[in-house]
């Protein structure tokens, strides 16, 4: 095991290292056998060619290069809307045979349709003669678009081109982009875009320049495509700005194993908030008594059974009625988000109590919302439920079906995504984000209730609406 130390010339150096069997015995011990085809310790370094001398000698040659110029990129996202994303920078490492590498993930970074991502592009310099990377190219993979307006973008001179290389300034002719950003004619001080070379013996890792891009994700929330973004160095130069050979890459050869070459990889995701809503009891009180029938209802049934309460008809006035729903909201998508708020639409015969709903609040133009969830962390899969109370406004003309329906009203994540099949607060039926849950009142006479046949007629037409509603949320 060796070191080099010789020193760094203009020119490359081959440094020959030989071996040679300098003594033998044979196996008593005598120093005089005669090897038949080759003499100790008789080779000579001044004159050791292509070949070995004899048999008993061997070489092995090694080219040190004199002042090499080598520049690498790496690319990686840094930022994703307004989320900043410090997990994938390269981390500059030497192997145990001298080799320099960079240890960064280069996973998928989940986004949604919408989104901008920031990328940043690295240069390093590993060579030991400075130099600059005049010219930078990054490829337009569909699903990807350029934002020529984006402030970072104007800011790192990026330009759009054609597929055959001429220059556009529309966006959908674009096929690559193109900067000049770290050559050596843009510096606005001398040096200041530089890559100075590097010392192992001094410095701890290469010196590098970064430069970023703004795109904007088109891809489709439905997709499950993995769409990968190239950058390549296209042009570099020396210090003078002369033309220079890169020792272990060639610009602008779209080659994935050379260093001045990398990729980074985003995954679409979607956001899907689902809301269901069922009634849990029913809540009787007459002449100070309390009678608590629970339901048993999950919200699964389709339909959901009117949940039915009998008022005798000389009681009406003096009998209190509630009804305890559950609202629960399920993240049926792939991206973690919040149920800012839920809102209740509350039906023509029942009311709302604040009393009986301290987490909800009545709004001046009559709405019913809570934010309870607001900071609860939905993740896929996950589900949360809170509960409202609702009562019945006593009159014998106030009796039959009464449907309550609730809706997701805000949302919120991260990746700022729409839902991928309702609308928050848009009171549509048929989306997820939205369900109902019904009711009945009934009286009797005495002890035995006396239904009107057309008051069972329309119940039993209105739940033929509830079944096809119910349906056609599903």
């Amino acid at each position: 095991e060796c070191k080099v130390v010789a020193p760094t010339q203009s020119t490359d150096q081959r440094l020959k290292n030989i071996a040679e069997i300098t003594a033998h015995k044979d196996k008593d011990g005598n120093e005089t056998v005669i090897d038949r085809d080759s003499q100790p310790n008789n080779v000579n370094k001044d004159n050791y060619g292509t070949t070995s001398q004899e048999d008993d000698d061997d070489f092995e040659d090694l080219i040190m290069f004199g002042k090499y110029f080598d520049l690498a990129l790496r690319k990686f996202i840094t930022g994703v809307n307004e989320k900043e994303i410090t997990n994938r920078a390269p981390v500059f490492t030497k192997t145990s045979d001298g080799k320099y590498e960079y240890v960064h993930p280069k996973d998928p970074v989940d986004v949604a349709n919408g989104n901008t991502v920031i990328y940043t592009l690295r240069i390093f310099n590993e060579g030991n003669v400075a130099g600059y990377a005049e010219e930078v190219k990054d490829n337009l993979p569909e699903g990807l678009e350029f934002l020529p307006e984006n402030t970072i973008n104007t800011a790192f001179k990026w330009k759009m081109y054609k597929e055959d290389g001429t220059e556009t300034t529309d966006v959908k002719e674009a096929k690559f982009i193109k900067t000049n950003y770290l050559s050596k004619a843009n510096e606005t001080v001398e040096g200041n875009n530089i890559l100075k070379a590097f010392d192992p013996e001094t410095m701890t890792m290469p010196d590098y320049k970064d430069i970023k891009i703004a795109f904007k994700v088109t891809e489709p929330n439905t997709s499950d495509r993995v769409i990968i973004n190239t950058a390549e160095i296209t042009e570099d130069a020396d210090e003078d700005g002369k033309e220079v050979e890169d020792v272990d890459s060639t610009p602008d050869n779209n080659n994935p194993d050379e260093d001045d070459q990398d990729i980074e990889k985003i995954k679409v995701k979607y956001f899907d908030l689902a809301l269901k809503k069922w009634v849990t009891e029913s809540i009787v009180t007459y002449n100070g008594k309390t009678t608590i029938t629970k339901t048993g209802h999950t919200g699964d049934e389709n339909p959901e059974p009117p949940a039915k309460v009998e008022i005798r008809s000389d009681r009406i006035n003096q009998t209190t009625v509630k009804f305890k729903f559950s609202i629960k909201v399920t993240n049926e998508g792939e991206i973690e988000g919040y149920a800012k708020e839920i809102i209740d639409y509350i039906p023509q015969g029942l009311k709302f109590v604040q009393e009986d709903n301290p987490k909800w609040r009545l709004t001046d133009d009559g709405k019913v919302l809570t934010d309870q969830l607001k900071d609860v962390l939905i993740k896929p899969g996950e589900s949360q439920t809170v509960e409202i109370i609702l009562t019945w406004i006593n009159g014998k003309n106030n009796m039959g079906l009464k449907t309550n329906w609730a809706e997701i009203y805000e949302d919120y994540n991260e990746h700022n995504s729409p839902d991928i099949d309702s609308t928050p607060g848009n009171n549509k039926k048929g989306e997820d984000d939205i369900d109902e849950a019904p009711v009945i009142l009934t009286t009797a006479t005495g002890n035995a209730p006396t239904y009107a046949t057309l008051a069972l007629a329309s119940i039993s037409m209105i739940a033929g609406g509830i079944v096809l509603i119910k349906k056609y949320v599903i």
